[in-house]
């Protein structure tokens, strides 16, 4: 028992000599804390998410060398609900090494806690909630005084309400880096840089002909455009710019009408004085002329113009037609002429004679579309100029869309270089967006070599290559001119993003001082591209540029240099698919869909089908299809709504030009066995059109058309007839199926459509020879009753009263001959004298 009791004290000496020990290694942790953060805050500490935001510039100088003094500039914002009274800017330097790719970028994005000094402060003064000022913090050279050769060193800058640096009078924190470089850099990084020149995403820019066309062009590429302040941003800087020649030839606008024929248009192959297959005949034809947006002018003529009652049909056939259309009756059109097959061409335009402006929307596009040609002719000799396919299409996406989807990018490929520009470069460009397959990309680049009759060169991100892209942007492949792969990661930092200009210099410089120190001393090359469809500020990527250029690890090379070293560039094969990756420049969701192929090939149909009939058609429903196909670009990316905007307007408006050919709506009283119908064919289109078949059909089996197809020509905003011979089979009313068709037999009007033209059949055999033959028996049958009832006719005797005639009362029998009588009778004549005969 007394061993028992002697245990308790044992174990609480025991109990105390442990908590002893925990007491002194708290304090222990306490002391350590408080040392650290004594000696150094760790940006983490920082509430970064507090009241004031913080754009940081460039440093000046973007790349210093050591012992040289740091400008770092910048703007505070007061994002807070109360005012600041005090703001200063802390700017603090770390010397933990951001030399590998996947620290500096996790120092950018805040993964990465790297402890800091402090360098220098500046006072802000005061900030009131929601108001900017500028600051700027130079850091004295002596505190920058860093032994290394190359380095990419952390950098915070921090805003206080007051002078103190604790964490809890932090306001706000920004990151950066300093890049320093104290020697010379053996093998530098050869850089290519690849600026994209296209149109936005402006449907105005394909709209109808206008004021709101020419002003969205004038955006697009005039003084003030994208494009003009890149070229500005860029001057003189050696960098690739990959142009859409769209920009230098604008598609026609969505009109719903063809340009008129202009004075200096040959008039060959307009409509003779004849029809097809009739006989010559006499006909007036005017000058037509008119601007590029559909308006038109017409010369005179000596027809009657627009007519307003009609007469179809023989004195035979018995038949009269009345026009329905604007609810009155249309009449013969004065000055047609007639042929033999029935069809007739009329020549009277119906619009008076215009003149164009001096100073049209078209000639305001003209001029925006010269002085940036201009422009591109006079770029320095270090700026190259590499070709997109016309109008930038969108390869992936078609891809994607399967035959139609290819055959819209072949058309693209077709078209050629516009004028006067052929001297700044022929190369050609395949340039993805998004991921595509190798085999996909050969396809392209064989079909664009076939067409173009150019060197072809494929742009790709360095992921869809073979081999050791890491050691070059340069590479050989079948298919190809060559291919330029560009790094994607480098390509992120070369653009303008949420963050400040300084913050995405800085993460430039550190990640291409990483990718060289990965093989320092090796020649290598990379490649960086700007995103597409103005989705950077040109000034702020035009400073990256300078930045990169001012750094002793990288040398900017021209496309001149590029394109040599293509020649010379190691073979590679394409990947089946391109490896693993987040695709940079960021590309939006593909907007083109099935649907709207399906619709776009409807209506090249169509045009063609109108082209086949038009005069000089070749020269103006080219260009109109060439219209559809803008829905294939790029810049559609991400804009669903305005691409489908744009393809139903061009939709709208070819099935309004289709439209300008219509049959003009009658009804026709036909009461005849046999007989010729007329048919009236409206033209309003600017240009006359030939060989446009007319084909009628009856719906029902009550007459017969002995000659069911027609071929008429007509001349712009005019009408023709056309003659048809028909047989009554019996009476009623019978629509007519009337369609236009092109020769090939492609419907011109929509043959679903109810028919403009009915005829009410009355047969001379059928009912009305009955009726008019009972009639006739009916007044036969009365007469002869009447004849019956009333019996024969006797001489009346004279009345009562009747007295004798007098012996010398002298009666007038009429004049006799005076050779067969024995004496003379006297008579009165019309003036009541007594003459002997």
């Amino acid at each position: 028992m007394n061993d028992a009791s002697s245990k308790p004290p044992g174990n609480t000496w025991l109990l105390r000599h442990n908590q002893a020990a925990g007491a002194a290694l708290l304090a222990l942790l306490l002391a350590l804390f408080s040392l650290s953060f004594t000696l150094g805050a760790s940006p983490a500490s920082a509430d970064t998410s507090s009241s004031a935001r913080i754009s940081l510039d460039a440093n000046l100088p973007a790349v210093s060398a050591s012992g040289q003094s740091v400008t770092v500039t910048g703007t505070i914002t007061n994002t807070g609900p109360t005012d600041m009274a005090h703001a200063v800017a802390h700017v603090s330097v770390g010397t933990q090494l951001l030399d590998t790719r996947s620290a500096a970028e996790s120092w950018m994005t805040g993964k990465l806690d790297v402890p800091t000094t402090q360098k220098a402060t500046a006072d802000a003064g005061a900030l009131s909630a929601g108001s900017s000022t500028p600051f700027s913090v130079t850091i004295p050279g002596k505190k920058l005084d860093y032994g290394y050769g190359l380095a990419s060193l952390p950098l915070t800058v921090t805003v206080t309400d007051g002078s103190s640096a604790g964490a809890s009078g932090i306001r706000g924190m920004a990151r950066s880096t300093l890049a320093l470089q104290n020697k010379p850099v053996p093998s530098p990084l050869q850089v290519t840089v690849v600026i994209p020149l296209t149109l936005p995403a402006d449907p105005d820019l394909f709209g109808p002909s206008g004021a709101a066309r020419a002003a969205a062009w004038e955006r697009a590429i005039g003084p003030n455009s994208q494009v003009q302040q890149t070229l500005d941003a860029f001057a003189g800087k050696p960098v690739i710019f990959a142009v859409d020649p769209a920009l230098l030839d604008p598609p026609p606008a969505a009109d719903g009408n063809v340009p008129a024929v202009t004075p200096s248009e040959s008039p060959s192959g307009s409509p003779s004085s004849s029809t097809s297959g009739g006989s010559s005949g006499s006909s007036g034809s005017g000058q037509h002329s008119g601007a590029s947006d559909g308006t038109s002018s017409t010369g005179d003529s000596s027809g009657t113009p627009d007519p307003t009652s009609t007469t179809s049909g023989t004195p035979s056939g018995g038949s009269t037609s009345t026009d329905d259309t604007n609810g009155t009756d249309s009449g013969t059109t004065s000055g047609s002429s007639g042929s033999s097959d029935g069809s007739t061409r009329s020549t009277t335009p119906s619009s008076p004679t215009s003149t164009t402006p001096p100073k049209t929307p078209h000639g305001k596009i003209d001029a925006a579309v010269s002085a940036l040609s201009a422009r591109l002719t006079s770029l320095d000799a270090k700026q190259s100029v590499w070709w997109l396919p016309s109008d930038d299409p969108d390869l992936t996406a078609l891809r994607q869309r399967g035959t139609a989807g290819t055959a819209l990018a072949s058309r693209d490929f077709s078209r050629p270089l516009p004028a006067g520009v052929k001297h700044l470069g022929d190369t050609r460009l395949v340039w993805p967006t998004g991921d595509l397959a190798g085999t996909a990309v050969t396809s392209f680049a064989k079909d664009l070599a076939t067409r173009s009759k150019s060197p072809t060169m494929a742009l790709l991100p360095s992921r869809a290559v073979g081999g050791s892209p890491a050691t070059t942007a340069t590479h050989r492949a079948a298919g190809t001119s060559g291919v330029l792969t560009y790094d994607e990661q480098l390509s992120k930092a070369f653009s303008t993003s949420t963050t400040s200009p300084g913050t995405q210099t800085s993460r430039l410089l550190t990640q291409s001082l990483a990718l060289y120190q990965q093989s320092p001393g090796t020649p290598r090359s990379i490649a960086l591209v700007a995103p597409r469809t103005g989705g950077a500020n040109p000034t702020q990527l035009a400073a990256q540029l300078d930045a990169l250029g001012a750094a002793h690890w990288v040398k900017l090379r021209t496309g001149t240099q590029t394109a040599t070293a293509l020649k010379s560039a190691p073979r590679t094969s394409l990947l089946r698919n391109p490896g693993t990756g987040d695709s940079t420049p960021k590309v939006a969701r593909a907007a083109l869909t099935k649907a709207e192929l399906n619709d776009l090939a409807a209506s090249r149909q169509r045009l063609t089908a109108l082209q086949s009939v038009l005069v000089d058609g070749e020269d103006v429903i080219p260009d109109r299809k060439r219209g559809l196909d803008i829905i294939g670009s790029t810049r559609w990316r991400g804009t669903a709504a305005k691409l489908a905007a744009v393809a139903d307007r061009n939709t709208v408006a070819v099935t309004a030009m289709l439209h300008k050919l219509t049959i003009r709506s009658s009804t026709i009283n036909f009461f005849a066995d046999s007989g010729d119908i007329s048919i009236t064919i409206s033209n309003e289109l600017n240009r006359p059109v030939h060989n446009v078949q007319l084909d009628v059909q009856p719906r029902k089996y009550l007459i017969r058309v002995t000659n069911s197809v027609k071929t008429v020509d007509i001349d712009a905003t005019s009408r023709a007839t056309a003659h048809f011979h028909i047989e009554a089979v019996g009476g009623g009313t019978v629509p007519l199926d009337a369609v236009l068709r092109a020769p090939d037999g492609t419907p011109l009007t929509d043959a679903d459509v109810p028919s403009p033209v009915q005829i009410n059949v009355h047969p001379t055999s059928g009912w009305i020879m009955w009726v008019l033959g009972v009639i006739a028996g009916l007044i036969l049958v009365v007469g002869l009753w009447r004849a019956i009832r009333r019996g024969p006719r006797t001489a009346s005797a004279p009345a009562a009263t009747d007295s004798p005639t007098p012996n010398d009362a002298i009666v007038d029998a009429g004049r006799k001959p005076t050779a067969h009588t024995e004496h003379s009778d006297r008579y009165t004549d019309d003036e009541g004298t007594d003459t002997d005969d």
